[in-house]
């Protein structure tokens, strides 16, 4: 999740003005140590201000880890059977959805966790490189083509969000020199660890482009 995401995301659950103890699922979250630590800003710009906001925040994921308050995989109609017992006003999918060989029905399995008159608020990259975790199916939707596959919601918002660019990412990591060049040199070197040159050498295409990711806010009809 880019630090410009995790605000926006933040923004638009905000302006739902929900009450509190209202909940949110996270689905996809990773461990604790993921959004406290290798990604800081997830925790301090995005859950931190609605946990300060009197929110629920309840974090889903496959693995057992610290920081994962439900294990179990969403396609599980059981498991799927005990997040809707939290009555969720809203459900966050970041970045997940291009690391799966069926997204639709994975989004449509998330769709179905949050109460009627929920908000699902899904995000895949727009433009950006391969990343993969295990697999990165280069899905780079629009957020019209995002939105469609829970076609029974409403549609509320949409943005394709620019994030900015790899050198931006150098300078803020330190000594971006060092590190260009040496991502340089391991682009010139396609036979060592092939199987990790495309990670490294496509993101050489965004030096200058800037990142976007595709953001929706859908709204689930209500009961009757």
């Amino acid at each position: 999740m880019r630090i410009e995401e995790a605000r926006r995301l933040r923004e638009w659950i905000a302006d739902l003005a929900l009450p509190p103890q209202s909940v949110v699922l996270n689905v996809g979250s990773s461990t604790g140590d993921f959004r406290r630590r290798q990604q800081p800003h997830i925790h301090s710009e995005l859950f931190a201000p609605l946990e300060a906001a009197g929110l629920r925040v309840v974090h889903c994921d496959m693995k057992a880890a610290d920081g994962v308050d439900e294990v179990g995989d969403v396609l599980d109609p059981a498991f799927r059977e005990r997040l809707r017992g939290y009555d969720a006003d809203v459900m966050i999918c970041s970045n997940l959805l291009e690391h799966l060989t069926d997204p639709r029905t994975f989004a449509a399995a998330c769709g179905d966790l949050v109460k009627p008159g929920g908000h699902c608020l899904i995000t895949v990259p727009y433009s950006y490189p391969y990343h993969p975790d295990p697999i990165d199916t280069m899905l780079r939707p629009s957020p019209q083509e995002l939105a469609t596959m829970l076609p029974s919601f409403q549609l509320e918002r949409a943005e394709v969000l620019e994030s900015g660019t790899f050198i931006d990412d150098l300078k803020a990591g330190g000594r971006p020199v060092y590190v260009l060049a040496n991502q340089l040199a391991r682009t010139a070197m396609p036979f060592y660890r092939p199987s990790q040159w495309r990670h490294i050498a496509h993101r050489l295409l965004w030096l200058f482009r800037p990142f976007t990711v595709s953001m929706v806010q859908v709204g689930k009809p209500t009961a009757g």
